[in-house]
């Protein structure tokens, strides 16, 4: 893996200096990485070897400034990579992809968004909105970088993990997400944002998650459930 983490830093310090990472959102299991230094080398973080390097353009997209992101991806061994017919763009390295990813607008559509001062194509996904609403800035490797609240990540990796159609992928982000969820139920900072992020959700998000959570997660079905039942008792 030191291979992939290597060039990961490297990815990140070019888009640093280019001024582009302010204006981005590494989500994704690169996360993980960045929450294991945030939660000061806690063991109970997982470490999931992937290959998938995300980030979200948060939607709309204010960007400070113009960067030629492919440029950037170009110098350090990247191809761009186009598929058809639905245009979605990936940037490949033999040790790592980079995907540009923005919340769905709308009814969707069946072809990526331009991010015309990014220069590249970023594709619209369902979902993203729980993320894009808990983003939080912290310190990684001298760099300061943004990437969802580990709360919002959980519950996110939890509804996602459900509509894969590759089991190892479903298995790994569920297995995520039950390993960290129960770390930070184990936090009483972080349980109140598990419980502000799931309180923000869309009433049939919600039911979504309690069907999945139920059967894979104990601790973490007890206490959302627990909000549901306070929700009911104030009404």
């Amino acid at each position: 893996m030191e291979r992939e983490r290597d060039l990961f830093l490297a990815v990140l310090a070019r888009l640093d200096e280019a001024g582009a990472l302010q204006d981005i959102v590494l989500i994704g299991g690169w996360c993980l990485l960045v929450y294991r230094e945030y939660f000061e080398g806690a063991a109970e973080v997982p470490m999931k070897r992937t290959t998938d390097l995300d980030f979200m353009v948060p939607n709309p997209s204010r960007i400070h400034r113009d960067v030629d992101v492919p440029l950037i991806l170009e110098a350090l061994g990247f191809d761009r990579s186009m598929s058809l017919p639905d245009g979605l763009v990936k940037y490949v390295h033999p040790d790592l992809e980079v995907e540009f990813l923005t919340p769905e607008r709308g009814k969707g559509r069946d072809r990526p968004y331009r991010i015309d001062k990014l220069h590249i194509e970023a594709q619209g996904l369902r979902f993203l909105e729980l993320l894009q609403r808990h983003v939080m800035k912290t310190s990684f490797h001298g760099m300061v970088i943004r990437v969802p609240e580990p709360a919002a990540y959980v519950l996110h990796k939890f509804i996602i993990s459900a509509r894969r159609t590759k089991e190892f992928k479903r298995a790994k982000d569920m297995d995520t997400a039950c390993i960290l969820g129960e770390y930070l139920l184990g936090l009483e900072n972080q349980q109140c944002m598990l419980r502000d992020v799931y309180n923000g959700m869309h009433v049939k998000w919600k039911k979504e998650l309690m069907r999945i959570v139920s059967g894979t997660s104990a601790p973490m079905y007890e206490f959302l459930n627990s909000l549901e039942a306070d929700c009911s008792f104030l009404e």
